[in-house]
């Protein structure tokens, strides 16, 4: 069906013959609009361009003939230059050149992009890149010329140019008022410290866990169970050796077992008890009591590890059979001695392995950053990355995985969330862009004669634990020669607002500056900035 009243709008396509593809991704982007708003609206955008606009006229000079056919009846214009400036007219360094001029001077709306994409020197005709650099340059700090974007792709420019290209046309078929985009609302994105540093300066933070109220509370209470322990002194153990009994096995060639270092025969075993022993302090138990005893001053003598004649049996029943493990066997003083030193062992691992693990995250320096805008509207789609000096980032797979003994209190504690998340504040808006990530299920059926091991239950935790820091650390890190590039993306973002970025930036070694680029949606450059580091 034929549409009546259709209002359309000249878009002049003015460029050297080195963008072609850039060409091609205007003339998409015009298909696009004219899809969507166009169509709802009743009005179109049409490309105009010399390769089919124009045709044979003489009288004149071959440019102005341009200008006569179609360039001074389009009603904006779309300039992109790379490498090449053009073939120079009676007037101006290119035609292209004096398109812009011819557009300007009527007061419409002209688009101007630059190509930064890279490109062998050696192909290039070195004098045409010479004049396209002196052009841009007449857009830096005059006001006559206007603004311009500079773009590094395909893809950026198609991004960019689609979204200058409804700012500029949509306000005009809604409202049939000629607009420019100077004169829109803009967005004004800019990275800051969540801190509030000097404009241009970010805070370097770090930690001290490990000295921490939760460390030294547990410090406290090992010290504490030790001199309580020292305060219990035992018999020492009284040996019981008959030896008409000892030569008679000897003589009969009886079976001889070793258990913990002591000589049993089997007739003096019980298969149902098990396997009896003298209860002994391992060796390993004194080691680590008495570094941590040195290392704060406690004295420790040898009477500590009296556990006078407690002894502990070992069963030599199949565990499945209802047999397995050991027992202790002596008066209760003695059982609760052994199972003190025991206990303030485990207390001292689980301390070291709180200490490994805090003290290497205190090692780290921490940034905190956020996404501003200061604009007078809304911005979305929006993209920052952040330029850091090789090696210096610490990388989420690089982040240490608490021990066996103290993950589960890692997890329970939400360690990750409260020292890697950004809070949120009364100025400071949370991240909204973290990822869902799929529950994890664990198919193993446990039963009473299937329990997970300790080393699988570790796995399970480690595997929880990790994917806290997937969640958190959502950022994309691209490595190259000499920097990494995180990628951070935001979906929406309103004026006068503040944003933390995902997670603070982990260092191993702190960089003097950190450089930013953002695009977005309704940005009409791409930002770019420097931190530095204080």
């Amino acid at each position: 069906m034929p549409r009546k009243n259709i209002t359309a709008y000249d878009l002049l396509i003015s460029c050297p013959g080195d963008v072609t593809k850039y060409v091609d991704v205007v003339k998409e982007c015009i298909e696009s609009f004219n899809i969507t708003i166009g169509r709802l609206n009743n009005a179109e955008i049409v490309g105009q361009h010399w390769s089919i606009s124009s045709f044979s006229q003489s009288g004149d000079r071959p440019q102005e003939i341009l200008n006569k056919q179609f360039v001074r009846d389009c009603d904006a214009a779309v300039a992109i230059f790379w490498t090449r400036f053009g073939t120079s007219t009676d007037k101006y360094g290119s035609g292209t050149e004096e398109e812009i001029e011819e557009m300007r001077s009527a007061g419409k709306q002209v688009f101007t992009y630059f190509v930064t994409e890279s490109v062998d020197l050696n192909k290039v005709d070195l004098e045409q890149y010479k004049k396209v650099q002196e052009f841009k340059a007449k857009y830096e700090g005059k006001e006559k010329y206007g603004t311009y974007s500079s773009v590094s792709n395909i893809e950026e420019f198609r991004k960019i140019f689609s979204n200058h290209l409804t700012m500029y046309f949509l306000p005009i078929i809604m409202g049939e008022k000629q607009v420019t985009i100077s004169s829109q609302k803009e967005s004004k994105l800019i990275i800051e410290d969540y801190n509030d540093s000097e404009e241009g300066c970010v805070a370097v933070l770090h930690s001290d866990y490990i000295n921490g109220k939760f460390v030294s509370k547990m410090e406290t209470d090992i010290i504490e169970r030790i001199e309580k322990t020292k305060s219990i002194v035992l018999q020492p153990r009284i040996e019981k050796v008959n030896c008409e009994e000892k030569a008679i096995s000897e003589e009969k060639n009886d079976k001889v077992i070793e258990v913990d270092g002591t000589k049993l025969t089997l007739k003096e075993t019980d298969f149902f008890k098990g396997l009896t022993s003298n209860a002994e302090i391992k060796e390993e138990w004194k080691k680590k009591i008495l570094s941590f005893s040195n290392r704060l001053g406690i004295t420790i003598d040898d009477a500590f590890w009296n556990v006078g004649n407690l002894t502990v049996s070992k069963s030599l029943l199949n565990p499945v059979l209802g047999g397995g493990g050991s027992s202790l066997n002596g008066n209760d003083d003695e059982k609760q001695h052994y199972s003190e030193i025991k206990d303030i062992y485990w207390k001292i691992e689980e301390l070291d392995e709180y200490r490994e693990f805090l003290g290497i995250i205190d090692s780290y320096k921490i940034v905190e950053l956020v996404l501003a805008n200061d604009g007078t509207t809304y911005d979305e789609d929006i993209d920052v990355k952040l330029h850091v000096g090789k090696g210096n980032i610490v990388k989420k797979e690089e982040l240490p995985i608490p021990g066996i003994l103290t993950i589960d209190d890692f997890i329970e504690m939400q360690f990750t969330e409260s020292v890697f998340k950004m809070r949120e504040t009364d100025k400071v808006i949370g991240y909204v862009g973290y990822p869902m990530l799929p529950p994890r299920i664990n198919y193993r059926i446990n039963t009473p004669f299937n329990q997970p091991s300790v080393e699988e239950e570790y796995e399970d935790s480690k595997q929880k634990y990790e994917d806290s820091i997937n969640q958190i650390f959502c950022f994309e890190i691209y490595e190259k020669d000499d920097e990494d590039v995180l990628v951070i993306h935001l979906d929406y973002l309103k004026h006068n607002t503040k944003m933390a970025l995902p997670s603070v930036l982990v260092f191993k070694n702190v960089p003097e500056t950190i450089s930013y680029e953002i695009s977005s949606k309704h940005t009409s450059e791409v930002t770019c900035g420097v931190l530095k580091m204080a």
